[in-house]
């Protein structure tokens, strides 16, 4: 007895439907990790840069103090040190949703140049954080600036 060629081949039809349904779900799996992981690295850049927006707005909340408007050629020694959290509450205007101002820090230091009158230099560091405890960015910015006395 011989058997026909068409005999020889059953199944093989489902052995390949088989392997295509586990190749898709394969490449679908795949797509949705990819899909998901983009969605991951935009909200890290939007909140990172919220962060750095916040941060800046810290450093120039801090030199308004040291320069008072309407004194352009003085500053205010007194406005330069290491702020509390109660601080900044209370210096800060309220930001955005989900940020905060972690810490400002202002270190002077007194330049003397031979002949002349001392210069004033200020560095300020702020530090602020956006986004909540799945998802954070944290941005530090320094800022230096000097009397014009």
């Amino acid at each position: 007895m011989s058997y026909s060629s068409y005999n020889k081949q059953r199944g093989s039809g489902l052995m390949i439907v088989l392997f295509v349904i586990v190749v898709m779900g394969l490449m679908a799996m795949v797509m949705t990790k990819i899909g998901t992981s983009s969605q991951t690295m935009t909200t890290k850049e939007v909140l990172g840069t919220r962060a750095w927006f916040t941060a800046h707005s810290a450093n120039e909340v801090v030199l308004t103090k040291l320069f008072p408007l309407g004194k352009p050629l003085e500053s205010d020694a007194t406005a330069c040190k290491t702020y509390s959290a109660e601080d900044i509450a209370n210096t800060m205007p309220r930001f955005q949703t989900g940020c905060k101002v972690e810490k400002i820090q202002c270190t002077m230091k007194q330049i003397q140049i031979a002949g002349k009158s001392p210069i004033t230099e200020y560095r300020l560091e702020s530090t602020a954080t956006c986004g909540s405890n799945d998802v954070a960015m944290t941005r530090t910015q320094e800022v230096w600036a000097k009397g014009l006395e």
